[in-house]
């Protein structure tokens, strides 16, 4: 299928053809400051402003707090119903290519997490390209692209050139047979898109690349490898609060602690989100922590990411959104934390 062009005019009438038939999550003003995904119901909720939103689309499909379960009387009393009827609109590239290493995380192995698996299973990703990445963005360092496709089911990118005012017109372009068939179902709200505006679609995808510096974290797996007894990762990790900003706010952490809640005979199994650079996280009971220092939890956080994940999933897992460099308060960045480690004797 060649790619549609969605007018700025047909886009409300979209929006509501889709919040009609699923749940429609996009991003939306956040309270505390630019955006955050969330469910909506009409188009106006909607921003599809350049910033990528402060915590990534992960929270759709991997929820903050989710009730697992509820019992009574010492015996199961209920499991919740999970709707997979989903269409996320406006996921940027890298969280869209994040998503597909945690369906190995949440799916592989042949263990499905069927509340993670079912919403995952039903829903169609529209990525939103970024025409203007952040300067703390470095998605092109680890494989990926403003442009890139991989997680999405459609691809939308503006259909004009100039500075965004509004909702532009959107060029969509099918990535999946998914993709192919939600453009084919909505077809009547769409156009095919001109010779013109898909070349023009090719410069932006360009321009968007050469915006970003390259950085070359080759051979950082080894280094962090041989010196995991090094003092670097005390002197990198120096200022570190422990406050696990990074954690929250990255597409691909996906620790998880699970708790009982109960009021007399009721109560509900809950899993909520976790962190490895919490000084509790990997507190035994009998009172032993293997990693009581804070520079013990970062070297797990990136060597996880960067050394770990290559050896057990074939990918490093940071999709180079840089959300954690946005979010930390004594601003330390990954990227130089790399650096340093590349630059062990």
């Amino acid at each position: 299928m060649t790619p549609q062009v969605l007018e700025a005019r047909n886009f409300a009438a979209l929006v509501e053809a889709l919040r009609r038939a699923a749940r429609l999550f996009a991003p939306v003003a956040d309270p505390a400051g630019g955006t955050m995904f969330a469910e909506v119901s009409a188009a106006t909720d909607i921003a599809l402003v350049p910033a990528n939103t402060r915590l990534s689309v992960k929270s759709v499909f991997f929820p903050q707090r989710e009730v697992l379960l509820s019992f009574k009387d010492s015996g199961l009393d209920a499991v919740p119903a999970v709707d997979g009827s989903i269409v996320v609109l406006g996921a940027r590239p890298c969280d869209a290519r994040a998503m597909t290493w945690m369906d190995g995380v949440f799916g592989g192995g042949g263990r499905e997490d069927p509340y993670f698996i079912e919403r995952r299973r039903g829903a169609v990703v529209i990525a939103r390209a970024c025409d203007e990445p952040c300067a703390t963005c470095f998605c092109t360092s680890v494989g990926g692209s403003p442009y890139g496709t991989k997680g999405s089911d459609v691809l939308a990118s503006p259909a004009r050139g100039g500075p965004e005012t509004g909702t532009p017109d959107l060029l969509l372009e099918p990535v999946t047979e998914k993709g192919a068939a939600f453009l084919e179902k909505h077809a009547a709200l769409l156009r095919p898109a001109g010779e013109g505006e898909v070349t023009a679609r090719e410069a932006r995808a360009r321009a968007a690349e050469a915006r970003m510096k390259v950085l070359d974290f080759s051979g950082v797996k080894e280094k962090m490898d041989v010196g995991f007894d090094s003092p670097a990762w005390e002197t990198i990790t120096r200022s570190c609060l422990g406050c696990g900003a990074c954690t929250y706010v990255c597409p691909t952490c996906h620790c998880f602690d699970i708790t009982d809640e109960s009021h007399g005979e009721r109560g509900v199994r809950i899993r909520t989100w976790d962190g490895c650079q919490y000084a509790q996280f990997t507190l035994h009971a009998s009172g032993h922590n293997p990693r009581s220092h804070k520079q013990a939890r970062m070297r797990q956080r990136l060597m996880h990411k960067y050394s770990y994940a290559p050896e057990t999933a074939g990918a490093v897992f940071c999709s180079g959104c840089g959300r954690c460099v946005r979010a930390c308060p004594v601003n330390l960045d990954i990227r130089g934390m790399l650096h340093a480690l590349k630059d062990l004797p």
